[in-house]
């Protein structure tokens, strides 16, 4: 689970701090930074499993041409950030395997990963260099009193867990330039070192046994973080009988063999479709049956769904909002997704009156704070962000919400004649003054009636605006 993430010097984001609840949802104007902040996001997903100039490369989607990573560094106007940094805490699952099937226990649930690069420049070209990484611990009693969403005492208990008061991971100076130390979780054992600006890889993404079980438990956290960018072909393929085990992967592949998958795992296995059949008959009235038909001849999985005229259609002839939407629902079934799931315009395909059905989904995707973390509710988080009235409308302007808009910051460079200003548009986040995230974030403002207002205006005011028309209100009478 990601709570807090700060991010300096990376795109628009100039320096952003951002806490998340189980679900957050982030509203604001295009290119304003939204996208930006699911990148940050994917970048340290992909830093856990590839080499630092890849994962630049497929951040960039560069395909076979050279990563140009001063891409992603802030700048304007003759301003570029000199590094770039990553913090994130997290809340991770102790009991792990590692790449060799061997289970081990991280010494504490509650962790703050931070990761720092610069461009470095070296026979004619640029590439990214690791400058600093540290990963420490979180005592018990700051992450119980930090943790900003509502919650109950169940809930803490069962994921806040462990005991640890030195780093993990920790960058000191040298003759030769930063050195990064990997510590034991015991007393026992050898520490290692390893000259950071020489490595192709972080420690995180180095990381694959049980020998440091704490640091495998931070990979495996930010290795199950995925943004969904969900392709229609990919989700109206069928499957493969050797995928039978795969998960559904970003574009929403594999639908068919999750589904399959889910139904061996449950002791009745009709109840899976059963439960998608009901839940897609929510958006689509007509749905009356939902099922896998296995082909043995071509060694395949189709997904297919009967209406009401009694004819099962393939997924190749489903709308693209409606596998969108059972992609999720599968999801939500699935106690093996974890972690932070993102999702762009998730009203895309949908129509606008079944927008609250969308979202409630969700939501429910969402671990739900109340409940001890299980099998039956796992440790996973949804981020949307989205243009749309209805949704915004749909979210809790106290719990769900947070604004992202740019705004003009002017700073001071180094020139020949001496410091001149320069000046560019960066990331700000406003948050609801009623929102618990006013506690947490230092940098947050608070979001004003202005730009609530245009997403109410679109919107038919219906029991659904309500608690936006309350805040709008205690908002002018405190002025």
């Amino acid at each position: 689970m990601l709570t807090r993430l700060r991010v300096q010097g990376f795109k628009n984001l100039l320096d952003l701090e951002v806490y998340f609840g189980p679900f957050t949802c982030i509203a604001g104007p295009n290119g304003a930074g939204k996208s930006n902040l699911f990148d940050a996001i994917r970048f340290l997903n992909l830093l856990t499993q590839h080499p630092i100039m890849e994962a630049v490369q497929k951040l960039r989607e560069t395909g076979g041409r050279s990563p140009d990573p001063r891409s992603l560094f802030t700048t304007f106007e003759g301003y570029t950030a000199p590094e770039m940094r990553f913090s994130a805490d997290l809340i991770v699952e102790r009991k792990i395997q590692d790449d060799f099937g061997v289970s081990t226990e991280a010494a504490i649930s509650t962790l703050r990963y931070e990761v720092a690069f610069r461009v470095q420049r070296e026979d004619g070209t640029e590439r990214l260099i690791l400058v600093e990484e540290w990963l420490r611990p979180i005592t018990l009693s700051e992450a119980r009193g930090s943790l900003g969403f509502n919650s109950t005492k169940d809930f803490r208990s069962s994921c806040i867990t462990g005991r640890r008061t030195t780093d993990f991971i920790s960058t000191h100076t040298s003759a030769n330039g930063p050195e990064i130390r990997i510590h034991q979780d015991g007393q026992s054992g050898r520490n290692r070192s390893l000259p950071a600006m020489e490595s192709s890889l972080t420690v995180i993404g180095g990381v694959n046994t049980s020998d440091f079980p704490t640091i495998l438990a931070a990979r495996r956290e930010m290795q199950s973080w995925q943004t969904l960018l969900l392709e229609p072909s990919a989700m109206r393929a069928p499957s493969y009988y050797d995928a039978r085990r795969r998960p559904i992967d970003p574009r929403g592949s594999n639908l068919p063999a999750s589904i399959a998958r889910l139904q061996k795992e449950e002791l009745h296995p009709d109840s899976v479709c059963t439960e998608l059949a009901n839940r897609l008959s929510e958006l689509i009235e007509d749905v009356q049956e939902l099922r896998v038909h296995d082909d043995p001849k071509s060694e395949t999985l189709t997904l297919e769904v009967r209406g009401r005229n009694g004819v099962f259609l393939p997924a190749r002839s489903l709308s693209d909002g409606t596998l969108r939407f059972l992609v999720l629902a599968t999801l939500a079934q699935d106690p093996k997704a974890k972690g932070v799931i993102c999702l762009e315009e998730p009203e895309n395909g949908i129509h606008p009156e079944r927008i609250p059905v969308m979202v409630q989904l969700l939501k429910d995707i969402a671990v739900d704070a109340k409940l001890v973390i299980g099998d039956d509710n796992p440790l996973r988080q949804v981020v949307v962000n989205t243009h749309s009235p209805e949704v915004f409308c749909q979210v809790s302007p106290k719990d769900d919400l947070m604004y992202i808009e740019d705004e003009w910051v002017t700073l001071p460079i180094q020139s020949d004649n001496g410091k001149i200003p320069a000046r560019g548009s960066v990331a700000s986040v406003k948050v609801p003054r009623v929102s618990w995230r006013t506690q947490k974030s230092k940098t947050s403002e608070s979001l004003s009636e202005g730009r609530v207002s245009p997403y109410l205006r679109a919107k038919r005011q219906t029991k659904d605006t309500q608690g936006w028309l309350d805040f709008v209100a205690e908002d002018r009478i405190s002025q």
